[in-house]
C-alpha cells in the first residue's frame, strides 16, 4: 500500500502523456524518425569527370550530325584551320557515312603520334572508325577520321576510362 500513490501517480502521468499528443506528431510514432544527416559539399563523392578528349570527340560528332560547319571550326586543329568553308562542308556530309548513328564516345586510346589521341566511335567488320585529335595549348582538336583495322587500333594504350 505504500507504493500505490506512486503507481497512481506514474499512470496519472502516462495518461496525460498519451492524452496530449496529436496526431501527426512525431512523437506520436511508434516508429522511430530516422535522423538526417547535413552532408557538406566536401563529403559529397565527387563525380568521375569525363577526359576532355572524350568531350571534344563528342563535340566533333554533333558537329558532324549537326552537319554544321560553324560549329567544327574552333574545334579544328592547326592543320586544319586553313580549310575553306565548302571543304569543311563536304567533309561534314562524307564523315556522317563513317560515324553511322553514334553520338557519343566512351574509350580513347594513345595515338601513333605526339600529343595525339584516337577517340573510337564504332567497328565495322575489321575496321574501327576513330575520331583522331592532337593536344594544342592545352585542349584536344580535332585532326582526322581515321578507320584502322581493329588489332591495330587494340595494340594502342588505353588512355580513358
Amino acid at each position: 500500500m505504500r507504493y500505490l500513490p506512486l503507481t497512481l501517480l506514474l499512470g496519472a502521468l502516462v495518461t496525460l502523456n498519451l492524452g496530449c499528443q496529436k496526431k501527426g506528431d512525431p512523437g506520436s510514432n511508434s516508429q522511430p524518425v530516422p535522423e538526417t544527416k547535413e552532408s557538406s559539399s566536401a563529403e559529397a563523392t565527387p563525380a568521375a569527370e569525363e577526359h576532355p578528349a572524350i568531350t571534344a570527340a563528342n563535340q566533333v560528332l554533333a558537329a558532324i550530325h549537326a552537319g554544321d560547319d560553324a560549329a567544327i571550326r574552333p574545334l579544328l586543329s592547326a592543320n586544319n584551320q586553313d580549310m575553306r568553308d565548302k571543304d569543311i562542308r563536304r567533309f561534314l556530309e562524307e564523315s556522317k557515312t563513317d560515324v553511322g548513328d553514334v553520338t557519343e564516345v566512351t574509350e580513347v586510346r594513345a595515338g601513333r603520334g605526339e600529343n595525339e589521341v584516337v577517340a573510337k566511335v564504332r567497328v565495322v567488320e575489321d575496321e574501327v572508325f576513330i575520331v583522331v585529335l592532337t593536344l594544342e595549348d592545352g585542349k584536344y582538336l580535332f585532326e582526322d577520321i581515321n578507320s584502322p583495322g581493329v588489332s591495330r587500333y587494340e595494340a594502342l594504350e588505353k588512355v580513358a576510362p
